[in-house]
């Protein structure tokens, strides 16, 4: 028992003693202590049957109210629920965490998950679980150079009712000086700035870098956080500082004052985090020529973790880089311990200084909006060039006029007919699926490649029972001769389609008796009064005439429809 006492006490989890055996886990529940002093393992059983080697019987702990056992396993203590299946569950994140002596608001926007390959490291659902239990409102990341944990970290805080914000570590390429920073996404057109941030810094550039224009030019929307080591560069650029104030929606500058073992770094981070507290603090104003944050770079979720980054730097260069125990997800008082040894309390009400960072923190998730919109459907948009333009107009238009392009080249005279049919029934699939532009992108890459020497493939899996796909060129393989499927490559039900039925439009009719409509997208259509419409009135579906619509009608329009007819020129 003295053992898990110890880990209760260390992982800060509220406990009381029921026995010499059992414990209750505040807002969580009682725990039974396995026995396992002298087992030879921690399972016993049949191959068909494997379960824990628990000595006492679960029903009778289960009708004492206690559903759950904790017990020791290598280095980390873990519990699972009676009440389900054997599963390891790590003994911390649980139950009601002590209090903190300081109670100010605090958001940490310093986390760098496991999709920062080889140098973060931690489950997501850890890092928001600690979150949690720790009373934070909302969690932040800023892994360096990729913005994939981001869509996992918006869904695993939609879970836990936390907010998210999008963060993200770069180097700053600056008349071949790099300069540390981060960007934290506020709205949605900061979003999209930083995938093109992301784009340039990944796609574009050879060292993996951010050029000052495409940083200026990509500032709307976002957050600045000027690095650590960054205060010299501002001392040196002064007149940046106004600049980037400007294109951003604000501009801070990171304080982190983690102790590393090498003191190198240590003095390297302490002279530059002074020299930013000399030279950018106004005393008789009270304020900052840029404002203190603080984001403290945590690679791991707890303390005993830190050799998980060591392990994987050794891993991906043979060595560990910067190395330390204090980059984990530190609770309010453990900042507020580092802090208060390293400011002078004669110079600096450390008190006010300390919650003037962290307010900070929360201003910035408070506005953090940012989002992916996962319950609409996003298909890519194919950017015609100059020539394209003059020579089609639209997508649309360039689609259909390859399509007859190579229906000429390539359909035999004599079976025409039976291609047109099939042709026919693909666009329209096609269409009504928004699919126009994605067919248009993979035309174009692949002529690209040919064009460019390098080796195309003659079309593989459900691809080659798609015509549309090798009039344009994109398959080698003529699906009518070889008798494949175009349902394999889309599948109409699969896409939304087909309902019973809906209301198609059709060309226009001369018609001397016709009613006037306005949709939503301010479309207006003229219909002909006998036109016979699909639609909904009082959530039933019912067929009518154009003359019997009433104001509160819904049209069930056909989904082509939608997306050509009625959308494009809404």
């Amino acid at each position: 028992m003295d053992e898990l006492i110890k880990w209760l006490h260390a992982n800060k989890i509220s406990y009381n003693t029921i026995d010499n055996e059992v414990i209750e886990i505040v807002d969580f529940g009682k725990m039974f202590l396995a026995d396992l002093e002298g087992v030879q393992s921690i399972f016993r059983g049949t191959k068909e049957k494997i379960e824990f080697n628990l000595m006492e019987n679960p029903d009778i702990l289960i009708d004492e109210g206690i559903y759950y056992v904790a017990f020791e396993f290598g280095r980390n203590w873990y519990y699972y629920d009676l009440r389900e299946d054997f599963k390891f569950n790590i003994l911390k994140f649980i139950g009601k965490r002590q209090e903190t002596k300081k109670n100010i608001p605090f958001v940490n926007l310093g986390i760098h998950t496991p999709y920062e390959l080889l140098n973060g490291s931690g489950d997501l659902g850890l890092w928001v679980k600690k979150a949690k239990v720790l009373g934070h409102t909302a969690i932040g990341i800023c892994d360096r150079n990729t913005m994939a944990a981001t869509l996992n970290l918006q869904k695993e805080c939609a879970k836990a009712g936390l907010k998210h914000v999008f963060g993200y570590s770069f180097l700053l390429d600056y008349k071949d000086e790099k300069v540390d920073m981060k960007i934290y996404c506020q709205s949605q057109k900061g979003l999209r700035n930083l995938l093109r941030i992301q784009k340039e810094i990944m796609v574009d550039s050879d060292t993996n870098t951010l050029s000052y224009a495409g940083l200026l030019s990509h500032a709307q929307g976002n957050v600045l956080v000027l690095g650590k080591l960054s205060s010299y560069w501002m001392t040196k650029n002064r007149p940046l500082l106004a600049e980037l104030e400007k294109a951003f929606s604000k501009v801070f500058y990171q304080v982190d004052l983690g102790e590393y073992k090498a003191e190198r770094i240590d003095v390297e981070v302490l002279k530059a985090t002074k020299h930013y507290f000399e030279n950018f603090y106004l005393p008789e104003l009270n304020s900052f020529r840029i404002e203190p944050v603080l984001i403290c770079d945590n690679y791991y979720v707890d303390q005993d973790e830190a050799r998980n980054k060591i392990i994987l730097n050794k891993i991906a260069s043979g060595a560990a880089h910067e190395q330390s125990v204090e980059q984990y997800y530190k609770d309010i008082d453990e900042h507020y311990a580092v802090f208060e040894t390293i400011f002078d309390g004669d110079r600096w009400d450390i008190d006010a200084l300390f919650e003037r960072m962290c307010r900070h923190t929360a201003e910035i998730a408070e506005e953090a909006e940012a989002h992916y919109e996962t319950d609409k459907c996003f298909m890519p948009r194919y950017d015609l060039i100059p020539e394209e333009k003059e020579l089609y107009g639209d997508s649309h238009t360039m689609f259909l006029s390859l399509l007859a392009e190579g229906f000429k080249r390539l359909v035999p005279k004599e079976n025409e007919e039976q291609y047109r049919q099939k042709l026919a029934h693909e666009i329209y699939i096609l269409e009504s699926t928004d699919n126009i532009d994605y067919m248009l992108v993979q035309y174009d890459t692949v002529n690209w490649a040919r064009a460019n020497g390098i080796l195309v493939g003659c079309g593989r899996g459900s691809a080659g029972g798609c015509l549309a796909l090798y009039l344009l060129g994109i398959t080698l393989v003529d699906p009518i001769k070889y008798g494949l499927l175009f349902e394999r490559f889309l599948l109409p039900e699969r896409a939304g389609l087909y309902p019973a039925k809906v209301t198609i439009t059709a060309s226009n009719i001369m018609s001397c008796h016709y009613i006037e409509i306005q949709l939503e997208n301010n479309k207006r259509l003229k219909l002909d009064i006998d036109a016979q419409l699909l639609i909904l009135r009082d959530n039933i579906e019912i067929e009518v005439y154009a003359d019997e619509l009433l104001a509160d009608d819904e049209i069930i329009f056909d989904n082509k429809d939608l997306i050509f007819s009625i959308k494009a020129n809404g």
